[in-house]
């Protein structure tokens, strides 16, 4: 999940970083009064759309202008569409006057961490790698012994920062590093790291993506978890947030739940047989409805919130259940949830197509739990993940185009 820009830069401000003041605002009221507080030295603030991704410099969802005028550019930005999603918030905080701008992100390469900087920021960033690769220098960071100063110092001189800025940003290389392990983060963005008119190194932009995994360490962003953990940071649907709820207090494996616009659901899991069976689908001509991926659990519970969430849509109009032998996850309740969430929706299987292709522990108990249900087609043993992809992305081509579902009572 990535962090909104207040909470991502509130974890940098708590480590000691120097980030501008800011503060996020619902309204234009709130942004006017926050923009009457938080105005630089040339009375300016920076308004921005609060939404967990990138490049919103360039999509004109930033604007930096007078105090005065703070509310009606909140306005503004919040009557817009980011990345197909409302933007519901604006972060407001004082303008830095910009002498120079640098870039500096950590991710994870292929077998360590990876700081990669440039002497060059702000929103053209993406194209200075293709005009300039020697702006660009990448490092890997020794997971055991961390990112020492001199390994930063070697970065930014590699980059062709001027030599009198290299030990500051190394220094500051380091203090970023450490909040970015502390937060359990995947990735963090550092763009424009900002040189001001008085000399200073400030964090203007910034970009923070953890491991939902560990939110359990990081109890205060475990509510914002159900509001920006969808693909692209945009908001989680009532069915992600369900099953997003389920995952963290049911026990068991983590189970995902994604949705899309297509009218196949998918049970399915695996990691790369997930993958598989989701690209399968598109081969075939199918529309998958969502993506799942899920561990083994000690009871139905997590596997019956996917499934509600699946038939809770109407435009679903057919299911796969699908799986390897997943750590040898016990069929049974994998097919007891589907049996459940069935009859808590009334779904009809005999007009709502249901193909199984999963093997494994259990399974005659889940063969017989299915054949409780006309039309549910149990795949034999043997069959492939790509016979039981066509089979429903054939069985939903059939349909008439109005078929009707039951729907819940």
């Amino acid at each position: 999940m990535r962090l909104l820009e207040d909470a991502a830069k509130a974890v940098l401000r708590d480590a000691g970083i120097d980030v501008p003041r800011g503060r996020a605002a619902v309204d234009a009221a709130g942004a006017a009064a926050a923009a009457r507080e938080l105005a630089g030295t040339d009375g300016r603030v920076a308004v921005k759309a609060l939404v967990a991704a990138g490049r919103r410099g360039k999509a004109g969802a930033v604007a930096v202008c007078p105090a005065a005028e703070a509310g009606d550019a909140a306005a503004r930005l919040l009557s817009m569409r980011f990345e197909d999603a409302p933007i519901g918030q604006v972060y407001v905080e004082e303008a830095v006057a910009i002498e120079r701008e640098f870039y500096l992100s950590f991710a994870f390469g292929t077998l360590a961490p990876r700081l990669m900087v440039s002497r060059f920021g702000g929103v053209d960033i993406e194209t200075v790698g293709h005009d300039d690769p020697t702006a660009l220098v990448m490092r890997d960071i020794d997971p055991v012994d961390g990112l020492r100063p001199w390994h930063a110092a070697a970065a930014w001189d590699a980059a062709g920062v001027p030599s009198p800025m290299v030990p500051r940003l190394a220094e500051l290389t380091v203090r970023l590093y450490a909040a970015w392990c502390a937060a359990d983060g995947l990735m963090l963005e550092v763009n424009p790291l900002a040189v001001s008119a008085d000399g200073a190194l400030k964090v203007v932009g910034t970009m923070l993506e953890i491991d939902d995994n560990a939110l359990h360490r990081h109890p205060a962003w475990e509510a914002m978890a159900t509001e920006t953990a969808g693909p692209g940071g945009r908001p989680l649907t009532e069915g992600e947030r369900a099953v997003a709820h389920a995952n963290r207090t049911l026990p068991g494996g983590a189970t995902r739940y994604i949705e899309l616009d297509g009218d196949i659901g998918l049970l399915v899991s695996g990691g790369g047989a997930s993958l598989y069976q989701h690209d399968l689908i598109l081969e075939y001509g199918g529309r998958p409805a969502n993506h799942t991926d899920f561990s083994p659990v000690p009871t139905p519970d997590k596997h019956v919130a996917v499934l509600d969430a699946i038939f809770a849509r109407p435009q679903v109009r057919g299911l796969l259940v699908g799986s390897n032998y997943l750590q040898l996850a016990r069929c049974d309740l994998i097919i007891e949830a589907l049996a459940i969430a069935l009859r808590k929706r009334a779904v009809d299987t005999s007009r709502f197509p249901i193909v199984i292709r999963l093997f494994g522990p259990m399974e005659d108990e889940a063969r017989a739990i299915a054949a409780q249900f006309p039309g549910i087609r149990y795949l034999p043993g043997g069959t492939s993940l790509a016979q039981a992809c066509r089979e429903i992305v054939e069985a939903v081509r059939a349909l008439p185009a109005d078929t009707p579902r039951s729907r819940p009572r």
